[in-house]
């Protein structure tokens, strides 16, 4: 059974130090994060991405898209994540084949100053 996921509450330095120089995150449009809310995913390569959509199911035709992690460590980038109601992001999540459960490295977003 995998292991409990901690939810750290997080800033933009947090995330410049838990997060690797580039980052994937799953969208529908092309653009968009797709996100459940409360959570995000982001992930180390695209290929874990593809992979996470793969096992979760093709049903919102979601592809990966990567991005300099310096590029989306922004206020604007945080307050639109919150405009979304996200505040945890989960890295490299994995899917509990027995459960269906996501588990993993959660980083919680600090709430705005």
């Amino acid at each position: 059974m995998p292991s409990a996921s901690t939810a750290l509450p997080t800033t933009l330095a947090d995330l410049a130090t838990a997060l690797p120089p580039r980052i994937w995150y799953l969208t529908s449009n092309g653009q968009d994060m797709w996100c459940r809310r409360p959570y995000g995913f982001f992930f180390s390569t695209g290929e874990a991405a593809e992979g996470f959509a793969g096992t979760f199911g093709s049903e919102y035709g979601l592809s990966a898209i990567g991005v300099e992690t310096r590029e989306l460590l922004t206020d604007a980038a945080l307050d639109a994540l919150r405009g979304m109601h996200v505040t945890r992001i989960f890295v490299d999540p994995q899917i509990d084949p027995a459960t269906g459960d996501v588990f993993g490295q959660i980083l919680r977003l600090a709430d705005q100053a």
